[in-house]
């Protein structure tokens, strides 16, 4: 049976991996600044080694055990960028397969929750063949692809999402505007606006800071986000309502027959937000 240690296994995403892992019957180590387990160890004992540690400190962590990583070994992260991590796991000697769920740990398991992996030198198949038996076993919906082909869609995906949720309500804090008072006089679609963007700034800041300044796809989305909205605003100041039109038109085209796909879902969702007031 594959041994797996975790670097990091204390954490939250970290945990629930471990778990995950032991339910299936793997032998899992954890090694964190609370454990006795050095990370030395750790490796020695494992054939598979997660680091699970803030987007920050994972090349760090990366560079300083590469070289006790030997071959047939697998070097993994779960952390939310993979150029950078995938690029510092290649100077080791092992396996590099660059992960990345998709979904807050707080959610507790990984059934219908989408990870994302980065096979970038996979020679021993048996413990990777493992690690993705185990993840379908457990109902999660892997997706392959090329760390930069992941960053740049992370860009979008993440940054330009992020940027949007809180460019809004730091807008409405600018504007001294009652949020609150808002709610008795609007339509469930601006509550649902809303919903969305308090959820993402729920969540820890540090780790959407890394998500925004850590990846070098973010500047070049957020500047094409920034000289549209630019553009949309020149037709609203100079009150051009055919261009405005012209530009609505080209964005509902642009998406397609998922414009109706969304409106549906959308209505699902709101029905059951006023059945729930």
């Amino acid at each position: 049976m594959t041994a797996i240690g975790i670097i990091g296994g204390t954490g939250k995403l970290g945990s629930l991996f471990k778990k995950i892992f032991e339910d299936e019957g793997f032998q899992v180590l954890v090694s964190s600044r609370s454990t006795a387990l050095s990370k030395e160890e750790l490796i020695r004992k494992s054939d598979v080694v997660i680091v699970s540690v803030p987007i920050e400190s994972t090349i760090a962590v990366i560079r300083e055990i590469a070289p006790f990583m030997s071959e047939r070994k697998i070097l993994m992260d779960l952390t939310s960028l993979k150029v950078g991590p995938i690029n510092e796991m290649l100077k080791s000697k092992a396996d590099v397969l660059g992960a990345h769920p998709l979904f807050a740990p707080s959610i507790g398991d990984i059934r219908g929750q989408t990870i994302i992996l980065c096979p970038e030198r996979i020679t021993n198949k048996a413990h990777y063949q493992n690690i993705l038996s185990t993840l379908e076993k457990r109902g999660a919906h892997l997706l392959e692809m090329s760390a930069e082909e992941h960053d740049k869609m992370m860009a979008v995906i993440q940054g330009l999402t992020h940027f949007s949720a809180i460019v809004l309500c730091h807008s409405l804090k600018d504007l001294d505007f009652d949020v609150r008072k808002s709610f008795e006089c609007t339509s469930p679609v601006y509550r649902l606006t809303l919903d969305m963007a308090g959820r993402i700034l729920n969540q820890e800041p540090n780790l959407y800071a890394d998500i925004s300044l850590l990846n070098p796809k973010t500047p070049e989305v957020l500047s094409q986000y920034i000289k549209t909205a630019e553009a949309l605003f020149k037709r609203i100041e100079e009150k051009d309502r055919s261009g405005f039109i012209q530009f609505f038109e080209e964005a509902s085209e642009y998406l397609g027959d998922f414009t109706e796909k969304a409106e549906k879902e959308s209505n699902l969702l709101i029905k059951r937000m006023v059945e729930e007031e």
